[in-house]
C-alpha cells in the first residue's frame, strides 16, 4: 500500500530557480571586494597619517633645537660686539703658537668679558670647562661661567661679570662636572694673566 501511493501522485516540475536559491542558501557568502578593498585603503592611509605626524613631529623638535642654539649664539655675538664697542675694552692674547690652544680674552672694568679660545682639548660628554676669575689678593677664584667648545676646539663665551684688571689678576680655565663647581676641582688648564 505505501509502495502505491507514491505511484498515485502525479510528478512535480521544481520551479526554475529553485536549485540555485538551495545552493546558495547552503554555500557561504563571498566578501564584498569592494568593502574590503576599501577598509585596506582606509587601514593604509591611517598608517600613513601616522608615520607623517612622528616624522613632522620630530622635523619640528629638531627645527625648535637649530632655532634655540641659533638663538643662543645670536645672543652672544650680540653682548660680544657690545663689550668690543666700548673704548675701555682691552685684549689679552694667550698661546699665541698655533700648536696648542690659543685665542685672547677681552676684559672690560664697567661690565663683561669676551673669551675666545681655539684648539680646546675634546671633553667628556659629563664635562665642562669653567671660567674663573682670579683675584690679585690671593683671594679664592670666582666662577665666571661654563661653556664647551664645538667639535672643532672653538669657542666664544661672554660673561657680563665686570672684570677690572687692577683688581683681578687673571682669568682661568679648568675642567669640571657638567654642572659646575663653586671652586675648582682641577688643575686650570688655561691661566691667562691679564697685568
Amino acid at each position: 500500500l505505501t509502495a502505491a501511493l507514491a505511484s498515485v501522485a502525479e510528478p512535480e516540475v521544481p520551479p526554475a530557480g529553485l536549485r540555485e536559491r538551495v545552493v546558495s542558501a547552503v554555500r557561504p557568502a563571498k566578501p564584498a571586494r569592494r568593502w574590503s578593498f576599501a577598509v585596506v585603503a582606509l587601514a593604509a592611509a591611517c598608517l600613513a597619517l601616522v608615520a607623517f605626524s612622528v616624522a613632522s613631529r620630530l622635523t619640528m623638535e629638531r627645527m625648535q633645537a637649530q632655532l634655540s642654539a641659533l638663538t643662543e649664539e645670536r645672543n652672544q655675538l650680540r653682548s660680544a660686539v657690545e663689550i668690543l664697542s666700548r673704548p675701555e675694552t682691552r685684549a689679552v692674547e694667550f698661546g699665541k703658537t698655533q700648536n696648542v690652544a690659543h685665542g685672547r680674552v677681552l676684559v672690560n672694568r664697567n661690565g663683561g668679558f669676551v673669551f675666545v679660545g681655539s684648539q680646546l682639548p675634546p671633553l667628556a660628554s659629563n664635562q665642562t670647562f669653567e671660567l674663573w676669575l682670579v683675584p690679585a689678593s690671593g683671594a679664592a677664584p670666582q666662577p665666571a661661567g661654563l661653556f664647551r667648545p664645538d667639535p672643532s676646539g672653538n669657542s666664544v663665551h661672554v660673561s657680563p661679570t665686570a672684570v677690572d684688571a687692577r683688581t683681578t689678576k687673571a682669568v682661568a680655565v679648568s675642567v669640571e662636572p657638567s654642572q659646575g663647581s663653586s671652586a675648582p676641582t682641577t688643575k686650570p688648564i688655561l691661566v691667562v694673566p691679564l697685568g
